[in-house]
C-alpha cells in the first residue's frame, strides 16, 4: 500500500484530511509557515491513532470523531485559510470541499455561536477569497456550494447571508468572465437548493440543475470567454454530482422561543442593510428553521434589489449590476415555486403590489411613443397570461378600483391597452418600426379580448350559482337605486358614512357600488380642485364627500393623497371668509410643543408649498407663528418675533440651496440679518447660528406639484371602441405616469409609501372566493422588466478588484 493511501490514517475524516495536510506541508514556505507545518505534521500523527467511532458524538461537527479531536484536526486548515499565501489555501479549500461534499460536516452552522469549529471553517472559507487569485476564486464558490448542496448541514441565519454576499463579491469583482459566470451560477443554485427546501420543509429533497445558459439570457453574455458556458456547468454539475448519497440529518426544525434568526447585516454588498431583525413564524417561517432562513434570504435579494446610489456616485456601475443580479435571483426563486409560493394567502402584500404594479408594468404599458420593444412585449405577455383568469381581474378591481386610497389598476390597464392598440397619435414621433407598432397593437387587442371574456365568463359562472340568487339580485339593484336617488338630482349619498363591513353577499354588491361611486366622486372633487381649488371644495361638501365645517375640509387638505401641493397652498393663503377659516384650521391642527423652531417650520411646510403671493405668504406664516408660540409660550417674547424669523428661514432655505445663488448667505449675515427682531432684542447668536446650520445642511422640502390637471386629449377611448359602458369603468381620467427609467428618488419615494401603508392592508374577496393576492409565479416576468430596464446600454466595464465583504 503506498504512503498516499496510508495518510490520514484509518477514519473517512482521516482519509480527507490526510492528503490535504500532506499537500500544505509540501506547498508551505518553511520559514514562513513553519507553525502551520509542524501543526500538520502534529495532527497526521494524530490520524493515525484515530479510527471511527462507533457511537457517533452528536455534539461534534465531523463524523465519526469526538469534539476534542475535530477541533484538533481541522486546526491546521484554520491557519492554512487564514495564511494569505495561495498555495497553502488552495489544497485546506479542496478539503473542506472534500468535507461537506461527502457529508462528514454534520449540525448546524449559525453565526449565532462565532466559536463553533463548523462556523469558523465558513468564515475562514468566505475571508480566504479575497487572496486575489483565480483558481482560489474557484475553489472557494466550489467550497461554499458543496456547503450549502450538503444535506448534513443546516446553515443558518448570517451565517447564510455571508456565504451569498461572498458570491456577489466574486461575480461583481471576479479576475475573469468565467469566474463572474461561476459566481452568478452558483448563486442561482444555492437559491435552488434553499428554497426548494423551504417548499417541503426538509433537507432531503430531489435539487434540480441550474441551466448557465438560461441564466444568461437577459444579461452577461459579455462574459463569456469562448467555453465559460460549458465550463460552468461543468463546474456546477461535479459539486452537485460530489454531494449525491450524502447522508441527510433530521435536524430540529421548529424554533424555539427566543430562537428565531435575527439579520443584523452591515450594509455590506449583498444584505440588507437595515439591521432589522426577522420576527420568527410570523414572517414568513411558520416556525421552521429552514423556511425562516429561506425567508431571510429572500428579504435580504428584495432589498439589495432596491438599494440606489449616492450622491457622489450616481451611476455606480457595481451597484447596479448587483441589482440586476438581485432581481435575476427573485426570478430564479418564483420560476422553481411550488405549491408553497403559489397557494399561500398572500393578503398582506396589497399595498406592495398596488406600488410595484404601476411602477413595473403600467409604466411600460402607458409608453406609446418611446417604448422598448422588449419590455413593452413582456408586459403585454403578463398581461395577456393575467387576463385569462377571471376571478384575478375581478380581485384587481375590487381591490384597487373600489379603494379610494388604492390606485385604479383595472382603469389603466384597459386604458393603456387602448392606447396600445390605436397607436401613436397621428403627428407625433415614435421610436418604433412599423412592424413593432403592429405587433403592439395586435397583442394589446388580444388582451382586451382576454379581459372581455374572463367578465363574461365571470358573470356566468355567479349565473350558474343557482336561480336563488336572482331574485335577491334584482331586489338588491332596485333598492340601490332608489337609495341612490333619494337625496337630491345627482343621486348622491353620504359616502363618507359608509362602513364596509357587510356580511352577505347583497350588501356586500351594495356596499362595492357606493365605495366605487365614492371613489369617482372623490376623484372627480380632487381633479376639480388640482384646477381651481374654491370649486373642487365646493364639489365635494355638495356631494357630501366631506363635511362643510372648516376643519373637515383641513382634514381633507392634510390627509388626502392626490391633492396639488401648490394648489393647497394657494387656497389656504387666500383671504376670503371660509378658506381663511380653513387655514386656521389647518394651522391649528399641528402639535409643535417642544419643537424646535427650524423643525416645527419643515413639519409644517411638508405637505403644501407655499403661494407665490407675498400677501398669502404672510396670512399662513402669520398663523404658523402665532400658534408655535401658543404651543410653546417661553420660545420667543412675542408672535412676530416667530412671524419675523420664520421669514429668514424660509429666505436661508431658498439662498442656501438655489443653484441660481451664488453669493450665499454666510452664517455672519443670516445673525445680522435678524439683529433686534426679539421685540427690539437680540435672539442669543448660539441659537440663530445652530438654526443656519441646521437648515444649511437639510434643506426644507416643500414638496413638488405631484398631481397635474387631467390630460384634456378629446378622444375618448372606451367611446371609440365602444366599451364606455363595460361595469361603468371609467368615468374619470387619471393622469398617464410619464415613463421614465427608474431613479433614486423614484425609489425613496416607494420606500416611503411601504413605511405609510405598512400593515394596512385590507384584502377584500367577492362572493367567498380567494383574495386578489396573485401568486409570486404570475410576477416573474415583472422582474424581467425591470432587469430589462436597468441593463446600462453601453457595454459592461469591469474592475479588476472590487473591495472585499
Amino acid at each position: 500500500m503506498s504512503a498516499s493511501q496510508t495518510l490520514g490514517g484509518p477514519s473517512r475524516c482521516g482519509r480527507v484530511l490526510g492528503p490535504s495536510l500532506d499537500k500544505i506541508i509540501k506547498n508551505a514556505a518553511w520559514r514562513k509557515h513553519s507553525n502551520l507545518v509542524s501543526t500538520c505534521k502534529s495532527v497526521l500523527d494524530k490520524l493515525d491513532s484515530i479510527s471511527n467511532s462507533s457511537s457517533s458524538d452528536l455534539s461534534s461537527p465531523l463524523f465519526g470523531l469526538s469534539l476534542s479531536d475535530a477541533e484538533l484536526v481541522l486546526q491546521p486548515l484554520f491557519l492554512a485559510l487564514d495564511s494569505g499565501y495561495a498555495k497553502v489555501a488552495e489544497p485546506a479549500l479542496e478539503c473542506a470541499f472534500k468535507l461537506f461534499s461527502l457529508g462528514l460536516v454534520r449540525g448546524e452552522i449559525d453565526s449565532a455561536d462565532p466559536q463553533s469549529v463548523a462556523f469558523r471553517i465558513v468564515d475562514a472559507v468566505c475571508k480566504s477569497c479575497g487572496l486575489g487569485e483565480e483558481a482560489i476564486e474557484l475553489a472557494v464558490l466550489r467550497a461554499l456550494l458543496s456547503a450549502v448542496r450538503s444535506p448534513s448541514v443546516l446553515i443558518r441565519g448570517d451565517c447564510l447571508v455571508n456565504m451569498v454576499r461572498t458570491c456577489y463579491n466574486v461575480y461583481l469583482g471576479g479576475l475573469s468572465g468565467t469566474n463572474q459566470i461561476c459566481a452568478k451560477s452558483v448563486l442561482a443554485q444555492i437559491m435552488v437548493i434553499v428554497f426548494t427546501r423551504v417548499e417541503e420543509d426538509s433537507m432531503g429533497v430531489a435539487i434540480k440543475r441550474v441551466s448557465v445558459n438560461e441564466l444568461l439570457e437577459l444579461t452577461d453574455k459579455s462574459l463569456n470567454e469562448g467555453s465559460s458556458i460549458q465550463f460552468c456547468q461543468n463546474f456546477i454539475n461535479e459539486v452537485m454530482d460530489a454531494s449525491e448519497g450524502a447522508p441527510a440529518v433530521n435536524h430540529s426544525q421548529k424554533l424555539q422561543n427566543g430562537d428565531a434568526s435575527e439579520s443584523k447585516p452591515d450594509g455590506k454588498e449583498g444584505e440588507s442593510g437595515d439591521g432589522e431583525a426577522i420576527e420568527g413564524a410570523e414572517s414568513g417561517g411558520g416556525g421552521s428553521k429552514i423556511r425562516e432562513d429561506g425567508y431571510l434570504l429572500f428579504k435580504n435579494l428584495c432589498k439589495l434589489s432596491m438599494k440606489f446610489s449616492s450622491p457622489d456616485n450616481p451611476d455606480d456601475q457595481i451597484l447596479l449590476r448587483g441589482k440586476i443580479l438581485s432581481l435575476e435571483l427573485l426570478k430564479v426563486v418564483m420560476d422553481n415555486g411550488g405549491p408553497m409560493w403559489r397557494s399561500n394567502d398572500r393578503s398582506g402584500l396589497k399595498a406592495e403590489i398596488g406600488i410595484f404594479f404601476p411602477m413595473l408594468v403600467l409604466r411600460v404599458l402607458e409608453n406609446v411613443l418611446q417604448p422598448s420593444f422588449l419590455q413593452k412585449m413582456t408586459v403585454l405577455n403578463l398581461l395577456e397570461k393575467i387576463s385569462q383568469d377571471s376571478q384575478i381581474m375581478i380581485d384587481i378591481f375590487v381591490n384597487y378600483d373600489c379603494d379610494v386610497d388604492s390606485p385604479n389598476i383595472f382603469e389603466r390597464i384597459v386604458n393603456g391597452l387602448l392606447k396600445t392598440a390605436l397607436g401613436p397619435p397621428s403627428g407625433s414621433t415614435t421610436t418604433l418600426s412599423p412592424a413593432q407598432d403592429i405587433t403592439f397593437r395586435h397583442e394589446s387587442v388580444k388582451c382586451l379580448v382576454s379581459i372581455v371574456k374572463s367578465m363574461g365568463a365571470w358573470m356566468d359562472q355567479q349565473l350558474r350559482l343557482g336561480d336563488s340568487y336572482l331574485p335577491r339580485s334584482y331586489e338588491t339593484e332596485a333598492s340601490v337605486e332608489n337609495h341612490l336617488t333619494q337625496n337630491g338630482e345627482e343621486g348622491t349619498v353620504t359616502d363618507y358614512e359608509l362602513h364596509p363591513e357587510a356580511n352577505s353577499e347583497v350588501s356586500d354588491a351594495t356596499t362595492l357600488e357606493q365605495r366605487r361611486a365614492y371613489k369617482i366622486e372623490m376623484q372627480k372633487g380632487i381633479s376639480l380642485f388640482n384646477r381651481k381649488p374654491s370649486k373642487g371644495i365646493e364639489f365635494l361638501i355638495s356631494v357630501k364627500k366631506i363635511g362643510g365645517s372648516a376643519e373637515d375640509v383641513a382634514v381633507f387638505l392634510k390627509n388626502t393623497n392626490g391633492l396639488n401641493e401648490s394648489m393647497i397652498g394657494d387656497y389656504l393663503g387666500d383671504r376670503e371668509e371660509f378658506p381663511l377659516k380653513v387655514m386656521h384650521a389647518y394651522v391649528d391642527s399641528f402639535n409643535f410643543k417642544g419643537m424646535d423652531f427650524g423643525e416645527a417650520i419643515r413639519l409644517f411646510l411638508r405637505g403644501f408649498r407655499l403661494p407665490g403671493e407675498a400677501q398669502k405668504i404672510d396670512r399662513i406664516m402669520e398663523k404658523f407663528a402665532e400658534r408655535y408660540c401658543k404651543c410653546n409660550p417661553n420660545s420667543f417674547t412675542s408672535a412676530d418675533t416667530a412671524y419675523v424669523l420664520a421669514y429668514s428661514v424660509i429666505l436661508l432655505n431658498t439662498d442656501a440651496h438655489n443653484n441660481m445663488v451664488k453669493d450665499k448667505m454666510t452664517k455672519a449675515d443670516f445673525i445680522r440679518n435678524n439683529r433686534g427682531i426679539d421685540d427690539g432684542k437680540d435672539l442669543p447668536e448660539e441659537y440663530l447660528g445652530s438654526l443656519y446650520n441646521q437648515i444649511v445642511k437639510n434643506e426644507i422640502k416643500m414638496k413638488s406639484d405631484s398631481s397635474e390637471p387631467p390630460s384634456k386629449q378629446a378622444n375618448s377611448f372606451n367611446k371609440l371602441l365602444g366599451l364606455d359602458g363595460i361595469l361603468n369603468l371609467v368615468t374619470w381620467k387619471q393622469t398617464e405616469e410619464k415613463a421614465l427609467g427608474a431613479n433614486g428618488l423614484l425609489i425613496k419615494h416607494i420606500q416611503e409609501q411601504f413605511k405609510a401603508k405598512s400593515g394596512k392592508s385590507d384584502v377584500n374577496k367577492l362572493n367567498g372566493r380567494r383574495p386578489i393576492i396573485t401568486p409570486l409565479h404570475e410576477y416573474n416576468l415583472v422582474l424581467k422588466v425591470e432587469s430589462w430596464e436597468l441593463v446600462p446600454n453601453h457595454s459592461n466595464r469591469f474592475p479588476s478588484g472590487i473591495p472585499r465583504g
